[in-house]
């Protein structure tokens, strides 16, 4: 158990290292830290919040659905990787085709 939770947040921090990489290549922004909060401190606005969407799709090879569509899931490096971690953790249950491994 406490192996599986280590491993959570080892995935968690490179995610988010991920990302602040995708920031300063991508957008040419530097985001000082994984709880900097896009939105108030200016860094993010709506013109970049889509780019954002689609970098993060294409690099972690996810749908941002509607589901995910608020703002409070991108206020922070954090929460964008909490995001990024439900959706690969989904898709890791998932089987072939969509179906669960014992349908498959």
């Amino acid at each position: 158990m406490e192996e599986s939770l280590q491993t959570a947040d080892s995935e968690r921090e490179r995610i988010q290292r991920e990302l602040i990489a995708l920031f300063a290549e991508k957008l040419n922004i530097h985001v000082k830290s994984q709880m900097t909060d896009l939105f108030e401190s200016g860094i993010l606005d709506s013109q970049q919040f889509v780019e954002l969407l689609l970098y993060i799709e294409n690099h972690f090879n996810i749908p941002i659905t509607v589901e995910d569509f608020e703002t409070e899931n991108f206020r922070c490096i954090g929460k964008i990787a909490g995001v990024i971690l439900r959706h690969k953790h989904a898709s890791r249950s998932m089987g072939v085709g969509g179906l669960m491994p014992s349908q498959t």
